[in-house]
This record gives structure tokens, sequence and C-alpha cells, in this order.
């Protein structure tokens, strides 16, 4: 479908679909902790993996990792670093914590002693319960107060009746065996 178009059906199906809350939620933390760590490591791809093998609203995901990953771009890759600097480097008393960690045979590969990633790590596993929280009963929120005003605007009537939606929303139908 074409990107544009479907974005903001993407943000509809969060409201209208009948997917639980704390999937979407779970989807949120995963897109803060896509984009709080470098892409170019090892820990990217194995938070993909996670991505794939876990139940998580993967549309959640898409939708929050640019915001996410426009806020590490415009400081918190700063702050994670620092942070990180401060628990690999200045804190002695975690030496042997590092060194058990960095041995060990897969975490060994994460790149888990680079001082962006351990402390992007760190900030994520900081704020994941607020942002579980907060999209959880902000999502249950949104459905109370909004789904029947969102599902009658003009703009979703209007796309779902563009011929290219009609039809995807048609074999989605079929697939699910409604039809």
């Amino acid at each position: 479908m074409i990107p544009i178009v479907s974005l903001p059906i993407r943000i509809i199906r969060i409201f209208v679909s009948n997917v639980a809350p704390s999937e979407v939620a779970a989807g949120v933390c995963m897109g803060m902790f896509l984009g709080f760590a470098p892409l170019n490591s090892p820990i990217a791809l194995a938070l993909f993996i996670c991505f794939v093998i876990f139940k998580i609203n993967k549309a959640a995901v898409i939708l929050v990792l640019p915001v996410f990953k426009l806020l590490y771009i415009l400081g918190i890759s700063y702050v994670a670093d620092r942070l990180g600097g401060i628990l690999l480097i200045d804190a002695s008393f975690l030496t042997s914590f590092w060194s058990f960690v960095t041995h060990m045979p897969v975490l060994a590969l994460l790149d888990l002693n680079n001082t962006v990633v351990a402390g992007g790590l760190v900030l994520s596993a900081l704020f994941t319960l607020p942002v579980y929280l907060g999209s959880k009963y902000g999502i249950i929120y949104l459905r109370k107060k909004y789904f029947d005003k969102i599902k009658n605007t003009k703009l979703v009537k209007w796309l779902i009746k563009l011929p290219l939606i009609e039809k995807a929303i048609n074999i989605t139908k079929r697939l699910k065996g409604e039809e």
C-alpha cells in the first residue's frame, strides 16, 4: 500500500482494532528501545528479532519509532553516551559486573561495552514503566473518548471509500473469513 495513505489507516486501526491496550503499549516500548539504540549496532538486530518473535503491536512500533529516533538524534544520544560512560567507566564498583556480562557468550556479541549502547538500554529500561503505563492508559482513554468520533469523521469515511483501501479491507475480511 502507498505509505502516505497507509499511515492514517494504521493510526485508525490502532484505535478501532480488537488489539489489547497492553499489546499496543508493548509496541510503544519496543519502539522506544529501537529508537534509543544505535541502528548500526548488534543490539538493534537483537531488538528487531524480538520485534518479530514477540506478540506486540507492530503498527505501534512503526508509528512511534521515528518519534523516539528523533528524540535520540536531538539529544538523547548525548545523555545515553554520558550515562553509559558513567556506568562503564566511572563507576568502578560495576567493573566486575561488566566484566562478567561482556564475557558471556551471547551478550559479548551485543556490543554492551559501547557507552552509547549501554546508556541507551539503561535509559530505555528506566523509561519502560512510565511509557508502558502512559501508552496503555492513553490508548484506553482515547478509545473510550474518541472511537465513535473518529469512526464517523468525514476523513475516515472518505478513506474507506477509496478503491485501494476498499480492496484492502475486502481482502482482509476474506482472509479472516468474515465474508
